[in-house]
């Protein structure tokens, strides 16, 4: 828990979270334009604001996706996808856009606007309602006349891509389930490849089309972190090449060498365990881009 706020505090800022779910659920009654991600984890949080659980035992959060229509035409829509972090109004919600109907370039501005106006506003209100207002009034500006002719409910196909990216970035740790979840979904959404350690540090590969990367990576990025880079990006043409034949990892999985637990949640993985795991997939020569030393076996751990 967050020394700074209190089991009253996380109770009130959730009550806020349920009733604004109530309200948008109200506001968006057709179907398909509302979709919680779980109410189990909905129950669990009105069970918490109850007095019926204890806050150390919620392995939930609010998540929800709202299609929003910004154009006459049916295809032309923009999901808001929220997810509410437990302290929540008191710090901003995380959340992205999607956007099937749209080119790469007009998506990406579209979502930097949309993320300045967010990092605009005051904490402390809920703020769904001016999120949706805003895409309701200004998303249809950035969206091109001519709809794709690609079926855009599959992006990412290797005809509507011209280069395949890997992406090696480092965090100075991953320690939250709600990250590291959103990490694995993310990159099972975007059909990307590679891994993430958690622990401390964190390290995440990921790789496929360039533009699927740039959309995990504008994600990811825009979470809480206290240090995260982009260690190492290398880009190839694929010149009538198919993605899955450049990639070294065969999916995206969560990596678990034999955890050493340390005070508190810190968590260190047995590099050498790593190491072999990268020499086994051609890419040990990133190792000392992360650790500044050379590889070695079995039984190292930093």
């Amino acid at each position: 828990m967050d020394t700074k706020m209190s089991t009253t505090d996380f109770a009130e800022m959730l009550n806020l979270q349920l009733t604004e779910v109530q309200m948008l659920e109200s506001m968006f009654s057709n179907p398909g334009e509302f979709i919680i991600d779980s109410h189990d984890a909905l129950a669990e949080l009105q069970a918490f604001v109850d007095g019926e659980k204890a806050y150390e035992s919620l392995d939930s959060r609010v998540g929800f996706t709202i299609r929003i229509k910004v154009s006459s035409a049916p295809v032309n829509e923009v999901e808001l996808v929220c997810h509410l972090p437990h302290e929540y109004p008191n710090i901003l919600p995380e959340v992205f856009l999607r956007t099937p109907s749209m080119d790469r370039e007009s998506s990406r501005k579209l979502s930097e606007d949309f993320h300045d106006f967010l990092a605009a506003q005051e904490t402390g209100q809920i703020l769904i309602g001016m999120l949706i207002e805003w895409l309701q009034q200004n998303a249809h500006i950035y969206v091109k006349k001519q709809l794709l002719v690609t079926n855009s409910s599959k992006q990412g196909t290797d005809k509507e891509e011209k280069t395949f990216t890997r992406l090696w970035i480092y965090s100075h740790h991953i320690y939250s389930k709600f990250k590291r979840r959103d990490i694995i979904e993310w990159a099972g959404e975007l059909g990307l490849h590679g891994f993430s350690m958690p622990g401390k540090p964190g390290i995440i590969c990921v790789e496929g089309g360039t533009r699927q990367i740039d959309e995990f990576w504008f994600r990811i990025r825009r979470l809480n972190w206290k240090r995260l880079v982009i260690k190492e990006q290398e880009v190839v043409e694929l010149d009538g090449k198919k993605i899955s034949s450049l990639c070294k990892f065969e999916n995206f999985e969560e990596l678990n060498f034999e955890v050493q637990g340390g005070k508190g949640k810190r968590q260190h993985m047995d590099l050498g365990k790593f190491y072999e795991f990268l020499q086994e997939r051609d890419c040990a020569y990133i190792f000392p881009l992360f650790f500044g030393v050379e590889g070695k076996g079995v039984g190292n751990t930093v």
